[in-house]
């Protein structure tokens, strides 16, 4: 078992502190407060209220809404560009902005043309969506090559006495220039290929793909598992997860949001699961669906200790804050809890899917809500009462799942709690002998 722990905990080690993973993983996390810009946007744009629709049409500020959201997730690709080479440069100890702007004009560069009306332009459609697998690729290749240059010492030495800024921005002028002409380079010869560019081909080959694989409610159970086995030993699930969950599934809520924004019917978006979906369901409180856990032992058990730790745990529990809950009880390493422990957060994302999938709730329209939203309020947010009433029933669900594990675990505790007293009442029979 040692050796596999090790084997477990070196793999998973090299998983979290890869610098392209974070990389990826922390420069989409950072778009989180444009999209929660543009989401309010858009959902001020569309709230389906006659008075309030009636209201925004008098004043004439809809149209208004509809560019803060263009401007924001319509665009999200070139913000993710910027971040995600900013973040990598940071993990290599270089100018990061600089990284960072070569990393979104070289995105740029890679985004077809068309013409309207005889107006030559950027495909805005490979600004949102469809542009963001190209965008986390120029973000890290682009950004490594201009640190990979810097490394070399290619650069523009400034004398000495010259302000830093200036020395810094004459060092980074040589990797921009290579790197911009690589990019031109590159998408000058994607010109002559049957694709038409290079963002075309990454989509075709890529993202398609990706998305085909992120749209099976497989792929985020199996995802899912992994997580919540790390988590049983000892290692954050989340962050191991974290960038391949964000990588794969918030596109598909970019694609939610954009057809919504285009009059798309809620049945009739293109995504049920996406990162909004695992957020609000693949594990209600915290990993391991805590919260149902808390509600459990609050109700039913008789442990004081389980009750200690479920009263400290229930605040931070509705705000998706579990550690108490996990390291205090504690559900690492506990054979007893293994399976609830594993299995709910499994049982809410499958109920919750098939639920959606059936049309008894409607999808999400990919808002994105901040982390610690209360539970409930974060599920009214992203998809109105129904949604909110959806995970109350999942959480339901783990309450039923947590049930028989408790009582079990109530048993031991309680023989132990029995013994600590007996102990104690021994202990001061001799005292006062």
């Amino acid at each position: 078992m040692d050796k596999y722990m090790d084997k477990v905990l070196i793999f998973a080690d090299k998983i979290s502190n890869n610098k392209y993973l974070k990389a990826v993983s922390n420069g989409l996390m950072a778009t989180l407060p444009i999209n929660i810009i543009g989401s309010i946007a858009l959902l001020l744009a569309v709230l389906p209220i006659e008075a309030w629709k009636n209201f925004i049409s008098t004043i004439n500020i809809g149209g208004y809404f509809s560019v803060g959201y263009s401007m924001t997730v319509g665009v999200i690709s070139i913000y993710a560009s910027f971040l995600v080479g900013h973040r990598l440069a940071t993990e290599f100890n270089q100018s990061a902005v600089p990284a960072g702007l070569v990393s979104m004009f070289s995105f740029l560069i890679m985004t077809p043309l068309i013409t309207i009306d005889e107006t030559t332009t950027l495909d805005m459609s490979k600004l949102g969506a469809q542009g963001l697998f190209t965008a986390i690729i120029c973000g890290l290749v682009f950004s490594r090559l201009y640190c990979f240059i810097l490394e070399k010492n290619i650069s523009i030495k400034m004398p000495e006495g010259v302000p830093p800024f200036i020395t810094d921005t004459f060092a980074g002028l040589i990797p921009g220039i290579i790197s911009g002409f690589i990019a031109i380079i590159i998408s000058w010869l994607f010109g002559f290929t049957s694709y038409g560019s290079f963002s075309d081909f990454i989509y075709q080959i890529l993202a398609t793909p990706l998305q085909s694989l992120s749209s099976n409610v497989g792929s985020l159970l199996l995802i899912v598992f992994i997580q919540m086995t790390l988590w049983f030993f000892g290692i954050h699930g989340s962050l191991v997860v974290g960038s391949f969950i964000t990588a794969l599934y918030m596109p598909m809520d970019v694609q939610n949001m954009d057809a919504l924004a285009a009059g798309v019917a809620r049945s009739e978006l293109p995504n049920i699961l996406s990162k909004s979906f695992y957020d609000l369901f693949s594990g209600i409180g915290g990993a391991g669906g805590t919260l149902s856990l808390i509600i459990v032992i609050l109700i039913f058990s008789k442990s004081k200790q389980s009750q200690t730790v479920a009263k400290l745990s229930s605040a931070p529990g509705l705000f998706t804050i579990n550690e108490p809950m996990v390291f205090g009880l504690p559900l690492i390493l506990n054979p007893i809890m293994a399976i609830p422990f594993i299995l709910t957060p499994l049982v809410q994302t499958l109920i919750a899917y098939l639920a959606i999938w059936s049309g008894l709730f409607p999808r999400l329209s990919g808002v994105q809500v901040p982390f610690g939203t209360p539970i409930l309020i974060n599920g009214f947010l992203a998809g109105g009462w129904r949604i909110a009433l959806l995970q109350l029933i999942c959480v339901f669900a783990g309450c039923f799942l947590y049930l028989p594990f408790v009582k079990l675990m109530d048993k031991n505790n309680e023989k132990n709690e029995d013994l600590s007293n007996e102990n104690g009442k021994l202990g001061s029979m001799k005292e006062t002998v």
